[in-house]
């Protein structure tokens, strides 16, 4: 069983990945005509965090001037794409640095989560536990989509669910988990399994590619180009 690559987006929703995972990122960040905005040094990652919280604050601004904005509608009412920052082994980025810069950081995740919704700036975590220390303050509490793999104690289906009376059971199946949609209704859940052999840059490339040349194409028509 292989654990998928994690990413920020920029598409018709807009994709960015994020990850202290090492090895696995950096080949996709290493080769830009794989996959483009993956990045796993602690600086870029820093950057991107800081880009993607601007880009959120200046869409809010800039919505607010847009013909047909309506109090209380979202950014897909103004026909916006959405933006996703995905961080990929979270907790041990967070681990990593220095006082001042934790706190600076944490303070930008916990405005995209809970300023984000309506711009269309999304925030998908990845980690090993989630643990509290970074994931306090409300921040947790503002997640709609949870999902628990693999063997975890009581006291992280806790951090990850919140108070619950769900029992657990640890069931000898590969991709096996809990998730919970944003319903506060817990229930299993698996993942895909990826074949042995499975080439994942070539998958990536080739979704990537395709992706360009749908926004290319999309690009020409809406300018009148055949």
């Amino acid at each position: 069983m292989k654990r998928k690559f994690h990413v920020r987006c920029e598409a018709g929703e807009n994709l960015e990945i994020t990850s202290k995972s090492y090895l696995s990122l950096s080949d996709l960040a290493d080769l830009e005509a794989v996959m483009p905005n993956v990045y796993y040094k602690k600086d870029d990652m820093t950057a991107c965090l800081d880009r993607f919280y601007d880009e959120m604050m200046k869409r809010s601004e800039d919505m607010k001037q847009m013909d047909g904005y309506k109090t209380g509608e979202n950014y897909a009412y103004l026909g916006l794409p959405a933006n996703f920052l995905i961080f990929d082994e979270y907790v041990a980025f967070m681990e990593m640095l220095g006082t001042k810069e934790n706190a600076i950081v944490l303070n930008k995740l916990k405005q995209i989560v809970m300023l984000g919704r309506q711009a269309g700036f999304f925030l998908i975590l990845a980690c090993q536990r989630p643990d509290a220390k970074y994931l306090g303050d409300g921040i947790r509490d503002q997640f709609n989509f949870r999902v628990a793999l693999g063997r975890m104690s009581e006291m992280g289906y806790g951090m990850m669910f919140g108070e619950t009376d769900k029992d657990f059971f640890l069931k000898q199946i590969k991709g096996r988990g809990y998730v919970d949609v944003g319903t506060s209704v817990i229930s299993e859940f698996y993942t895909p399994l990826v074949p042995k052999g499975h080439d994942f840059l070539k998958e990536i490339k080739l979704l990537a590619n395709s992706r360009q040349d749908t926004q290319a194409a999309c690009g020409a028509e809406a300018a009148g180009v055949d």
